[in-house]
């Protein structure tokens, strides 16, 4: 039984805190939202309201809760803390700039740790980054990790910022980058409701989609902080890239609609803002199953896709 402690308890934490529970695991959650801590609580896990971004300690943001937690830690033993798990979202924050988002917070982290009264010396530190980080690309050009790194978008740019600072202050065997690529599972089927409404997908359809089922991104994390790491980076795929022109066909065929419409691309055009469906390279996940062998229950989209079938309601498009 371990202690462990996830900042940024959503889609991906919260599935992969249910795994580290079913093991016997201790899961402590930080989370902004008063709501948020409630809904942990009944999923059995101890809820932290803090804002990482805010360099107040918690028994000072005005949490009962809080309060309780720290004085229990305090009046037991220091428990050490196994992995410390960080997904929080890349998203950009107000008035902060993107290479300063996780950095801060993570600086302040470590100070809230000491605070808490969490016993830090043998964690592992697990950063979920993004495979945006990489650089430009030849179209279908194949990437891992010792690919270039030129971040473009705010995300990625807070993210690179995240892994930095990462290496530079977390000791060299107490570390794990992970580079997850488009995530998608229960809740999170892209663009199905456009297809079935014949809404124009803007994306070119000859790029390559890069996808991981969050199950087995959960499962990769728990594996991860089981064992001793070869390496401290990792891109996390399925390994099967595929055309998106042919995965919103299987959409399509799936729940027996008409095939996907694509409005017209020009790569680069300038009324339109990069986004991550602009991206055409294809991602490797040849180092992880390499050294860890972490067996996938989707290795591709059409398996993932095929046990989401029950996603494809009939609620109007967004």
């Amino acid at each position: 039984m371990c202690s462990r402690l996830i900042v940024g308890c959503g889609y991906v934490g919260s599935r992969t805190a249910d795994l580290w529970q079913k093991r016997g695991d201790t899961v402590f959650a930080i989370t902004r939202s008063q709501a948020r801590a409630q809904e942990l609580s009944q999923h059995g896990i101890q809820p932290i309201v803090w804002n990482w971004l805010d360099g107040r300690p918690p028994e000072n943001n005005g949490s009962s809760e809080n309060n309780a937690l720290s004085q229990t830690l305090r009046t037991q033993s220091a428990p050490p803390l196994a992995t410390l798990l960080i997904a929080v979202s890349h998203a950009p924050q107000p008035n902060i700039a993107s290479q300063d988002t996780h950095t801060r917070g993570l600086a302040n982290l470590v100070q809230f740790l000491e605070t808490i009264g969490f016993d830090t010396a043998q964690t592992k530190w697990i950063y979920l980054s993004t495979t945006g980080v990489f650089g430009p690309s030849n179209p279908g050009d194949w990437v891992d990790e010792s690919s270039p790194v030129a971040p473009e978008r705010p995300g990625s740019i807070a993210a690179f910022a995240g892994e930095q600072w990462i290496a530079k202050n977390i000791r060299a065997n107490g570390r794990v980058v992970l580079r997850p690529v488009g995530i998608y599972g229960p809740g999170r089927v892209p663009r199905w409701q456009s297809i079935r409404d014949q809404i124009p997908l803007q994306v070119n359809p000859e790029s390559y989609l890069n996808l991981i089922h969050v199950d087995d991104l959960a499962a990769s994390i728990e594996s991860i902080s089981a064992v001793t790491t070869r390496s401290d980076l990792y891109c996390l795929s399925d390994g099967a890239p595929v055309l998106r022109k042919d995965y919103y066909q299987y959409v399509s065929e799936l729940g027996n609609w008409p095939s996907p419409v694509f409005e017209s691309f020009v790569a680069g055009r300038p009324d339109r803002a990069s986004s991550r469906s602009d991206g055409n390279k294809r991602v490797r996940n040849s180092r992880i199953q390499s050294e860890l062998a972490i067996p996938l229950r989707f290795p591709s989209y059409r398996e993932g896709l095929r046990s989401l079938r029950n996603e494809f309601g009939n609620e109007p498009a967004m």
